[in-house]
C-alpha cells in the first residue's frame, strides 16, 4: 500500500514538474540603445504590436552596448537590439547561447530600393572640403580621424569608406573617442574627419562644421540585429515566435506609406530616443527585408572576415560558420504567418478603438446629462430666489 502511495506521489510529481517545464513566460526582457536604427522596437510598444501578441515587454535602454550584450550573455536579458562587432563574435566562439535572430538597421542590398544611411556616417571637416584638401577618400591620407572604439561596427564601417579611395586604417591617425567627443573635436579642428551616428550628423551638418563625403554607403551593409539569448529561445519558443511576429509587424510600418516620416511615429521616436522631432525627421531612413526579415549573410560573413584577418580584438583565426552566428527560423516563422498575425492584430486594433470611442460616447454623455442636471438646477434655483423676493399677496 505505501509504494502505491509513493508511486502515485512520484507520478503526482513528474507530471506537475512536466506541466511547470512546458510553462512558458509571456515576458520578454528586452535591450536596445536608443538610437533611429532601433525605431522598430519602440514602434511595436508604443502601437502594441507585442502586446497584440499576448506578450509583455520589459524594455532596458542605456547607449552602452557592452552592457547590453553582457546582460543578454548572462541570461538577465532576453533579446537585445545591436550593432555587430569583434565582441559578439568572441563571444559566440566561447561558446556564449546568444544569436543573431533578425537584420535592424542598414543598408539597401540594390541600388534604388530605398534611400538607407549607414550607423555612422564619415563626416570631413567643412574647411577642408571647401578649400579642397579633400576631395575623396584618398586625400584622407595622414589625416586625423575618429571612430568611438576598436572591434566594434564603426571601426569596419570606417575600413570600407577608407577604400573607397584605395586606403587602410593604417593610412590616416586613427583616434578613438565617445560620439560627442569626435563632434566637439571636428568643431575645434582637432580632427579632420569621423565618424558620427545619426543625430550627430544632422547636427554638425546644420552648424556647417562637416559634411559627409557622399550620400551613399556600401549596399547591402548589416548595421544592426536583433539577437536572442538561446537559452530563453529554446525554453520559449512560442513567446520568442510571437515576439519576431510583433517585431515584422513594427518594421512594416516603418517602411510602407513612408512611415519613417509619418508624425505619430517621429513623434514616438523623439520620444524614446530623446531627439528633437524636427531632426528626427531629417535622419535617413534605416531599411530592412521587409519581405523575407533575412539577415544579409554575405555582409555579416564579410564583417566577421574583416575582425578575423585584421582586428586585434578578435581572438580567434577560423571565422565561425553562419549557422554558428545566425538562426533565421523565427524570422521564417514571423513571415509564414504574418497574414495571420496581422488580421488577429486588426481585429484587437479595431476592439480598442472601438473601446475607445465608446468611452468617448460614454464621457460625452456624462459631460451632457452634467450639464442639464446644472441647468435645471439654477433654473430650480432661480424660480426659488425669484418666488422668495415675490408678494406674499402675488401667491394668492
Amino acid at each position: 500500500m505505501k509504494k502505491i502511495q509513493m508511486s502515485a506521489l512520484a507520478l503526482t510529481f513528474l507530471v506537475s514538474a512536466t506541466q511547470m517545464a512546458v510553462a512558458e513566460s509571456n515576458v520578454v526582457r528586452l535591450g536596445a540603445v536608443p538610437v533611429p536604427p532601433m525605431g522598430a522596437l519602440y514602434i511595436g510598444l508604443e502601437k502594441n504590436y507585442f502586446a497584440d501578441q499576448g506578450i509583455d515587454i520589459e524594455l532596458t535602454k542605456t547607449p552602452l552596448g557592452p552592457t547590453l550584450m553582457s546582460q543578454l550573455i548572462g541570461g538577465n536579458l532576453d533579446v537585445v537590439g545591436l550593432g555587430i562587432g569583434a565582441g559578439f563574435f568572441n563571444a559566440v566562439k566561447k561558446g556564449a547561447p546568444i544569436k543573431i535572430v533578425a537584420p535592424m538597421g542598414g543598408n539597401p542590398s540594390q541600388p534604388g530600393v530605398q534611400v538607407g544611411t549607414s550607423a555612422a556616417s564619415l563626416m570631413v571637416r567643412t574647411d577642408l572640403l571647401k578649400s579642397g584638401a579633400v576631395k575623396s577618400e584618398a586625400d584622407l591620407r595622414g589625416k586625423t580621424c575618429a571612430i568611438n572604439s576598436l572591434g566594434v561596427l564603426t571601426e569596419y564601417i570606417m575600413t570600407e569608406e577608407l577604400a573607397r579611395g584605395g586606403l587602410t586604417i593604417s593610412d590616416i591617425k586613427l583616434k578613438t573617442m565617445p560620439f560627442p567627443q569626435i563632434a566637439a573635436a571636428l568643431k575645434s579642428k582637432a580632427l579632420d574627419c569621423g565618424l558620427l551616428p545619426p543625430a550627430l550628423t544632422v547636427k554638425v551638418m546644420k552648424q556647417k562644421v562637416a559634411k559627409r563625403l557622399h550620400k551613399d554607403y556600401e549596399l547591402g551593409m548589416q548595421g544592426l540585429v536583433i539577437i536572442y539569448n538561446t537559452k530563453w529561445a529554446k525554453a520559449n519558443p512560442e513567446t520568442a515566435n510571437k515576439f519576431m511576429a510583433g517585431y515584422l509587424m513594427a518594421v512594416r510600418d516603418l517602411q510602407t506609406d513612408n512611415g519613417w516620416r509619418n508624425d505619430k511615429n517621429i513623434a514616438i521616436l523623439a520620444k524614446h530616443i530623446k531627439m528633437p522631432k524636427k531632426i528626427m525627421k531629417k535622419i535617413n531612413q534605416q531599411w530592412i527585408d521587409i519581405a523575407t526579415l533575412k539577415v544579409n549573410k554575405e555582409n555579416l560573413m564579410k564583417q566577421q572576415n574583416y575582425y578575423v584577418d585584421h582586428s586585434k580584438a578578435v581572438k580567434f583565426k577560423k571565422p565561425l560558420a553562419f549557422s554558428a552566428i545566425v538562426d533565421e527560423s523565427y524570422a521564417d516563422h514571423a513571415v509564414a504567418n504574418a497574414e495571420a498575425a496581422a488580421a488577429a492584430t486588426k481585429i484587437l486594433q479595431d476592439k480598442r478603438i472601438a473601446v475607445k470611442k465608446a468611452k468617448v460616447q460614454a464621457e460625452a454623455t456624462r459631460i451632457a446629462d452634467e450639464k442639464a442636471k446644472a441647468e435645471a438646477e439654477a433654473q430650480a434655483e432661480a424660480k426659488r430666489t425669484k418666488d422668495a423676493n415675490k408678494p406674499w399677496y402675488k401667491f394668492y
